[in-house]
């Protein structure tokens, strides 16, 4: 191979070239994908940060929504029990009445059949001396009634 003048001018123009194509297409290529690498790593610490955030709020969303369940129950149990509580006085309160109700009634009761039982007595009397007086022809006041039987039969009592 021979080496003359159009050999060195061949390579001092590829070299010219060279530096020329890489000034003018080269660096400017190499500087956008650079920029865009860049940009784009930016992006993706940005988007790893957000995830990052988010997580961070989901957790603290998550421990709001457990706190507020538990207090949403610690108020339920709470009302529960002071409802309860309620219902037991309520229901305590209605029963003592109508235990007192029901003594009046029975009280009560117990004094008309006592009026009764005694009205009755009375009754028994002019009762029998009408069939004395019926019988007889003539009114004749009966005497000598057993009060003791009569109370044993009226009152259920031994005597």
């Amino acid at each position: 191979m021979e080496f003359n003048g159009t050999f060195f001018v061949s390579i001092i123009s590829f070299l010219v070239f060279v530096f020329i194509m890489n000034k003018l297409l080269y660096e400017p290529v190499h500087k956008i994908v650079k920029e865009r690498n860049d940009f784009i790593n930016g992006n993706y610490d940005v988007a790893n940060a957000n995830n990052a955030k988010a997580d961070e709020l989901d957790e603290n969303r998550n421990k709001k929504i457990i706190e507020a369940k538990e207090d949403g129950r610690g108020k339920y149990n709470e009302l529960l029990a002071k409802f309860k509580e309620q219902r037991t006085d309520i229901v305590k309160n209605a029963q003592a009445k109508t235990h007192e109700e029901l003594e009046k009634a029975y009280s009560d009761l117990s004094n008309v059949s006592n009026e009764a039982k005694e009205n009755l007595k009375w009754k028994m009397t002019d009762l029998a001396n009408d069939i004395v007086e019926k019988v007889l022809g003539y009114r004749s006041e009966v005497q000598g009634f057993d009060n003791d039987k009569i109370n044993n039969i009226l009152y259920n009592e031994k005597g």
